[in-house]
Protein backbone atom coordinates (compact mmCIF):
# COMPACT_ATOMS: atom_id res chain seq x y z
CA UNK A 1 0.00 0.00 0.00
CA UNK A 2 0.99 3.61 -0.54
CA UNK A 3 0.41 6.39 1.98
CA UNK A 4 0.59 9.73 0.19
CA UNK A 5 1.79 12.89 1.94
CA UNK A 6 1.86 16.49 0.77
CA UNK A 7 4.02 19.51 1.57
CA UNK A 8 3.18 22.99 0.30
CA UNK A 9 6.28 24.80 -0.99
CA UNK A 10 5.86 28.62 -1.06
CA UNK A 11 6.37 29.97 -4.56
CA UNK A 12 6.33 26.45 -6.03
CA UNK A 13 3.12 24.65 -5.09
CA UNK A 14 2.39 21.15 -3.86
CA UNK A 15 5.11 18.52 -3.43
CA UNK A 16 3.75 14.99 -2.99
CA UNK A 17 5.63 11.94 -1.72
CA UNK A 18 4.56 8.55 -0.43
CA UNK A 19 5.53 5.65 1.82
CA UNK A 20 5.43 2.16 0.30
CA UNK A 21 4.66 -0.64 2.76
CA UNK A 22 6.25 -3.21 0.42
CA UNK A 23 9.71 -1.69 0.82
CA UNK A 24 12.05 -2.51 3.75
CA UNK A 25 11.65 -0.39 6.85
CA UNK A 26 15.39 0.00 7.45
CA UNK A 27 18.13 1.25 5.13
CA UNK A 28 21.27 -0.85 4.57
CA UNK A 29 23.65 -0.54 7.49
CA UNK A 30 26.81 1.44 6.84
CA UNK A 31 29.88 1.72 9.06
CA UNK A 32 30.79 5.06 10.53
CA UNK A 33 28.79 8.11 11.45
CA UNK A 34 25.36 8.65 9.93
CA UNK A 35 25.38 11.27 7.12
CA UNK A 36 23.37 14.48 7.34
CA UNK A 37 20.86 13.11 4.85
CA UNK A 38 20.05 9.67 3.48
CA UNK A 39 17.64 8.21 0.91
CA UNK A 40 14.36 7.32 2.59
CA UNK A 41 14.28 3.48 2.63
CA UNK A 42 10.57 3.03 1.96
CA UNK A 43 9.66 6.15 -0.01
CA UNK A 44 7.79 5.34 -3.24
CA UNK A 45 9.60 6.13 -6.47
CA UNK A 46 8.32 8.54 -9.12
CA UNK A 47 6.71 5.78 -11.21
CA UNK A 48 4.68 4.38 -8.29
CA UNK A 49 3.61 7.88 -7.25
CA UNK A 50 2.57 8.86 -10.76
CA UNK A 51 0.54 5.66 -11.19
CA UNK A 52 -1.33 6.24 -7.93
CA UNK A 53 -2.18 9.87 -8.72
CA UNK A 54 -2.60 9.71 -12.51
CA UNK A 55 -6.39 9.77 -12.44
CA UNK A 56 -6.51 12.96 -10.34
CA UNK A 57 -4.04 15.40 -11.94
CA UNK A 58 -0.95 15.68 -14.11
CA UNK A 59 2.22 16.76 -12.26
CA UNK A 60 4.14 19.79 -13.53
CA UNK A 61 7.54 18.49 -12.45
CA UNK A 62 9.36 15.88 -10.43
CA UNK A 63 12.47 15.76 -8.30
CA UNK A 64 13.43 15.10 -4.68
CA UNK A 65 12.91 16.88 -1.36
CA UNK A 66 14.78 16.77 1.94
CA UNK A 67 12.51 16.04 4.91
CA UNK A 68 13.30 16.11 8.62
CA UNK A 69 11.47 13.12 10.07
CA UNK A 70 11.29 11.27 13.41
CA UNK A 71 13.89 8.51 13.37
CA UNK A 72 14.67 5.55 15.61
CA UNK A 73 17.61 3.12 15.34
CA UNK A 74 18.72 4.63 12.04
CA UNK A 75 15.36 4.39 10.25
CA UNK A 76 12.44 6.80 9.78
CA UNK A 77 9.30 5.94 11.69
CA UNK A 78 6.21 4.75 9.81
CA UNK A 79 3.35 7.20 9.61
CA UNK A 80 0.23 6.16 11.59
CA UNK A 81 -1.61 5.31 8.34
CA UNK A 82 1.02 2.87 7.03
CA UNK A 83 0.06 -0.79 7.41
CA UNK A 84 2.77 -3.33 6.59
CA UNK A 85 2.11 -6.87 5.33
CA UNK A 86 3.96 -8.27 8.33
CA UNK A 87 4.32 -6.98 11.87
CA UNK A 88 7.77 -5.46 12.28
CA UNK A 89 9.98 -6.50 15.15
CA UNK A 90 10.11 -4.12 18.10
CA UNK A 91 12.93 -1.59 17.89
CA UNK A 92 14.40 0.15 20.91
CA UNK A 93 16.09 3.50 21.10
CA UNK A 94 15.37 7.17 21.44
CA UNK A 95 13.39 9.00 18.77
CA UNK A 96 15.42 11.76 17.13
CA UNK A 97 15.10 13.90 14.01
CA UNK A 98 17.10 13.10 10.89
CA UNK A 99 17.19 14.18 7.26
CA UNK A 100 15.70 11.84 4.64
CA UNK A 101 15.50 12.54 0.92
CA UNK A 102 12.36 11.41 -0.89
CA UNK A 103 11.20 11.42 -4.53
CA UNK A 104 8.44 13.99 -5.08
CA UNK A 105 5.93 14.95 -7.74
CA UNK A 106 5.38 18.69 -7.97
CA UNK A 107 2.06 20.32 -8.81
CA UNK A 108 1.66 24.01 -9.57
CA UNK A 109 -1.29 25.48 -7.64
CA UNK A 110 -3.69 25.15 -10.59
CA UNK A 111 -2.76 21.48 -10.97
CA UNK A 112 -2.79 20.88 -7.21
CA UNK A 113 -6.42 21.96 -6.80
CA UNK A 114 -8.03 19.05 -8.69
CA UNK A 115 -5.67 16.61 -6.96
CA UNK A 116 -6.56 17.91 -3.50
CA UNK A 117 -10.27 17.77 -4.31
CA UNK A 118 -9.93 14.12 -5.32
CA UNK A 119 -8.06 12.71 -2.29
CA UNK A 120 -10.95 10.39 -1.43
CA UNK A 121 -10.77 8.74 -4.86
CA UNK A 122 -7.01 8.12 -5.02
CA UNK A 123 -5.58 4.64 -5.52
CA UNK A 124 -3.64 5.19 -2.28
CA UNK A 125 -4.22 6.20 1.33
CA UNK A 126 -3.99 9.96 1.96
CA UNK A 127 -1.85 10.87 4.96
CA UNK A 128 -2.74 13.56 7.48
CA UNK A 129 -0.83 16.27 5.61
CA UNK A 130 -2.65 15.61 2.33
CA UNK A 131 -6.04 15.48 4.08
CA UNK A 132 -5.28 18.79 5.77
CA UNK A 133 -4.32 20.40 2.46
CA UNK A 134 -7.55 19.02 0.96
CA UNK A 135 -9.52 20.79 3.70
CA UNK A 136 -7.70 24.02 2.87
CA UNK A 137 -8.51 23.57 -0.82
CA UNK A 138 -12.20 23.02 -0.11
CA UNK A 139 -12.20 26.12 2.07
CA UNK A 140 -10.66 28.16 -0.75
CA UNK A 141 -13.26 26.89 -3.23
CA UNK A 142 -16.05 27.66 -0.78
CA UNK A 143 -14.79 31.22 -0.22
CA UNK A 144 -14.62 31.70 -3.97
CA UNK A 145 -18.12 30.38 -4.57
CA UNK A 146 -19.50 32.86 -2.02
CA UNK A 147 -17.47 35.78 -3.37
CA UNK A 148 -15.40 36.10 -0.17
CA UNK A 149 -12.26 37.19 -2.02
CA UNK A 150 -10.68 40.54 -2.82
CA UNK A 151 -8.24 41.49 -5.60
CA UNK A 152 -4.71 42.29 -4.54
CA UNK A 153 -1.09 42.46 -5.63
CA UNK A 154 1.78 40.16 -4.74
CA UNK A 155 5.47 40.42 -5.46
CA UNK A 156 6.39 38.50 -8.58
CA UNK A 157 9.37 36.11 -8.70
CA UNK A 158 12.62 37.89 -9.57
CA UNK A 159 13.19 38.10 -13.33
CA UNK A 160 16.19 36.33 -14.88
CA UNK A 161 17.72 39.72 -15.74
CA UNK A 162 17.76 42.88 -13.61
CA UNK A 163 14.65 44.89 -14.32
CA UNK A 164 12.05 47.06 -12.67
CA UNK A 165 10.06 45.32 -9.88
CA UNK A 166 7.06 43.44 -11.22
CA UNK A 167 3.91 42.56 -9.29
CA UNK A 168 1.25 40.01 -10.12
CA UNK A 169 -2.50 40.20 -9.56
CA UNK A 170 -3.95 37.71 -7.07
CA UNK A 171 -7.20 37.02 -5.25
CA UNK A 172 -6.94 37.12 -1.45
CA UNK A 173 -9.44 35.58 0.98
CA UNK A 174 -11.72 37.89 2.96
CA UNK A 175 -11.94 36.25 6.39
CA UNK A 176 -14.55 37.44 8.88
CA UNK A 177 -16.82 35.79 11.43
CA UNK A 178 -17.10 32.01 11.08
CA UNK A 179 -14.71 32.03 8.13
CA UNK A 180 -11.99 33.56 10.31
CA UNK A 181 -12.71 30.99 13.03
CA UNK A 182 -12.45 28.15 10.52
CA UNK A 183 -9.14 29.54 9.18
CA UNK A 184 -7.74 29.65 12.72
CA UNK A 185 -8.91 26.07 13.35
CA UNK A 186 -7.18 24.88 10.19
CA UNK A 187 -3.97 26.66 11.20
CA UNK A 188 -4.04 25.03 14.65
CA UNK A 189 -4.72 21.60 13.09
CA UNK A 190 -1.62 21.75 10.87
CA UNK A 191 0.09 18.32 11.13
CA UNK A 192 3.75 18.48 12.25
CA UNK A 193 4.83 16.62 9.09
CA UNK A 194 3.61 19.58 7.02
CA UNK A 195 6.71 21.43 8.27
CA UNK A 196 9.10 18.55 7.53
CA UNK A 197 10.56 20.01 4.33
CA UNK A 198 13.44 22.04 5.70
CA UNK A 199 16.00 22.01 2.90
CA UNK A 200 15.94 23.15 -0.73
CA UNK A 201 14.48 20.79 -3.31
CA UNK A 202 16.74 19.16 -5.85
CA UNK A 203 16.27 20.38 -9.45
CA UNK A 204 13.61 18.63 -11.48
CA UNK A 205 14.72 15.48 -13.24
CA UNK A 206 11.91 15.88 -15.75
CA UNK A 207 9.62 18.79 -16.40
CA UNK A 208 6.12 18.60 -17.74
CA UNK A 209 4.19 21.22 -19.70
CA UNK A 210 3.91 24.48 -17.81
CA UNK A 211 6.56 23.54 -15.26
CA UNK A 212 8.65 26.60 -16.13
CA UNK A 213 5.89 28.82 -14.77
CA UNK A 214 5.38 26.99 -11.46
CA UNK A 215 7.05 29.61 -9.28
CA UNK A 216 4.89 32.40 -10.61
CA UNK A 217 1.51 30.73 -10.40
CA UNK A 218 -0.91 32.23 -7.86
CA UNK A 219 -2.11 29.90 -5.15
CA UNK A 220 -4.78 29.33 -2.51
CA UNK A 221 -7.97 31.29 -2.99
CA UNK A 222 -6.52 32.69 -6.21
CA UNK A 223 -6.33 29.24 -7.80
CA UNK A 224 -9.78 28.48 -6.42
CA UNK A 225 -11.11 31.67 -7.95
CA UNK A 226 -10.01 30.64 -11.42
CA UNK A 227 -10.70 26.91 -11.17
CA UNK A 228 -13.32 26.59 -8.44
CA UNK A 229 -15.80 23.78 -9.04
CA UNK A 230 -19.54 23.71 -8.51
CA UNK A 231 -19.39 22.99 -4.78
CA UNK A 232 -20.77 25.98 -2.94
CA UNK A 233 -22.32 26.81 0.41
CA UNK A 234 -21.00 27.22 3.89
CA UNK A 235 -18.03 25.20 5.01
CA UNK A 236 -18.70 22.71 7.83
CA UNK A 237 -18.18 23.97 11.39
CA UNK A 238 -14.60 24.24 12.59
CA UNK A 239 -13.22 20.87 13.62
CA UNK A 240 -13.33 20.32 17.23
CA UNK A 241 -11.52 17.76 15.84
CA UNK A 242 -11.36 14.12 15.99
CA UNK A 243 -9.96 13.77 12.48
CA UNK A 244 -7.80 16.86 12.69
CA UNK A 245 -6.49 15.90 16.11
CA UNK A 246 -5.52 12.52 14.72
CA UNK A 247 -3.96 14.20 11.71
CA UNK A 248 -1.72 16.32 13.90
CA UNK A 249 0.04 13.15 15.03
CA UNK A 250 1.25 12.34 11.50
CA UNK A 251 4.92 11.23 11.83
CA UNK A 252 4.92 12.48 15.43
CA UNK A 253 4.40 9.03 16.87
Amino acid sequence: MLVVHGVWRPGVGLAVWAEDSRLPAHPPRRPGRAPRERPHPFAADHAALAAALAAAAEPTGLGTALLTLPTRAGAPLDSPELVRPEVAAAVRGAVTLAGWRVPVLRYAPDAALPLLRAVDTLAAVPGATLRHLAELAEFAVDLTARGRVLPGLAEAPPPPRPAAPVARAVWRPLLTGTDAAWARALALALPPAARAATGPDEPDEKRGPGAADVSGTPSGADAGRRRGGPRAGRHPPAPGSTDHARGSTDHAK
